[in-house]
């Protein structure tokens, strides 16, 4: 799947996405950083929602009618990811991914997995377990 944020597209592998939803009510909740929206309630579902403009280190913009949040889950977590716009769903074979270089020792946080081309676009390929590490922290501070 591919999405757009900052008008720089990002994919995310379909595996780990649920469902495409338009914006819904966010209730803030305390303490938690700023690009942290809050949690949505999603038929009876309690899932945090997470900004990936501010994640990503961009200035926030207001939500329009093309802003949506991408339900994803990994084998522990859900989180809704909150992005400027759903571009397209395609399929990016493995052997076009060109992995990024970076050290996970000096960068915590690493969400880029690699670069794809595609008809001379690129996209930075997410790696959904990084950023869902935050959904983790939460959950251990709540049951501490």
């Amino acid at each position: 799947m591919v999405f757009i944020i900052n008008n720089q597209k990002y994919a995310l592998s379909s595996k780990y996405i649920i469902e495409i939803i338009e914006m819904l009510p966010i209730t803030k909740v305390p303490f938690l950083p700023e690009y942290m929206k809050g949690i949505i309630n999603l038929r009876s579902t309690i899932i945090p929602v997470m900004d990936a403009r501010m994640r990503f280190d961009m200035n926030s913009i207001d939500y329009n009618e093309r802003t949506c949040i991408i339900i994803i889950e990994n084998e522990m977590n859900k989180i809704g990811l909150i992005v400027d716009a759903v571009n397209e769903v395609m399929n990016i074979c493995p052997d076009k991914i060109m992995k990024t270089n970076s050290n996970k020792d000096e960068c915590k946080q690493d969400f880029i997995k690699g670069v794809s081309e595609i008809n001379n676009e690129i996209q930075m390929i997410l790696d959904c377990d990084s950023l869902m590490e935050i959904v983790e922290d939460m959950n251990n501070g709540i049951n501490e």
